[in-house]
């Protein structure tokens, strides 16, 4: 059986951490994590406006309906940042497409939600974003061809700059992949951008090699520097 604490240690800072599995009791506060990091590592508003449904998006499956794959990093006794991970995305995108997003999708039919202009906006760059990936399809590798070689996935995020770089990213990755591993799947991957300058040579240093680099125009609107690239990095296990 797996271990419910994976790791304990201190940071750089001295303050104390534990690397465990999730329980639902973090179901809150990871939640928060992924809308404070949901744009580009930082809170997600310039992008979605609508914190409920963007977690539910980018968190519920992951909590909700396969657990298992899913480990926090604890400090001083909150939760500062998570792992989620799932062994096979094929299902996870089943469940997310039947479930999750038509849920979604319904309360985004509300008034209130269309007020907000981030989100109309938001609502075109998707429009111009997936025409523009129909239209390169032929010229870049098809992400079934990575869940293939690569079943499992992950996405993790840490809540705030004191506690990026302080080792508890690396904890939670040894201990997915040790999750992982036990369980013979085969290879796992991940989706970042090339802005994201800080995660991409951590993946790298984890192992992690890219497999799809795609032009992303998405936030386009709403950075200051485009380009930017979508990643999907993956490792074989």
């Amino acid at each position: 059986m797996f271990p419910l604490v994976c790791f304990k240690g201190h940071t750089s800072e001295g303050a104390s951490y534990v690397i465990r599995k999730y329980c639902p009791a973090d179901r809150e506060r990871v939640r928060f994590i992924c809308s404070e990091t949901g744009f580009l590592g930082s809170p997600q508003e310039p992008f979605f406006y609508g914190r409920e449904e963007f977690a539910d998006l980018w968190s519920a499956y992951w909590t909700d309906y396969e657990p298992a794959g899913a480990f926090v990093a604890e400090v001083e006794g909150q939760v500062e940042g998570y792992l989620l991970g799932c062994l096979d995305t094929r299902l996870q995108e089943k469940v997310w497409k039947r479930r999750t997003v038509p849920d979604v999708g319904r309360r985004m039919l509300r008034r209130e939600w269309w007020r907000h202009p981030q989100n109309r906006a938001m609502l075109r760059a998707l429009f111009r974003e997936n025409l523009f990936n129909l239209m390169q399809s032929k010229q870049v590798p098809s992400m079934e061809e990575v869940v293939r070689e690569y079943p499992a996935h992950l996405h993790t995020n840490i809540a705030g700059p004191r506690f990026r770089g302080a080792g508890l990213g690396k904890k939670l990755m040894i201990a997915y992949i040790r999750f992982l591993k036990e369980r013979g799947i085969k290879g796992v991957h991940l989706g970042t951008t090339s802005h994201n300058r800080e995660a991409v040579p951590f993946y790298r240093r984890m192992g992690f090699e890219v497999l799809v680099k795609r032009r992303m125009r998405i936030y386009d609107h709403v950075i200051a520097d485009p380009p930017l690239y979508f990643l999907c990095m993956g490792q074989k296990l």
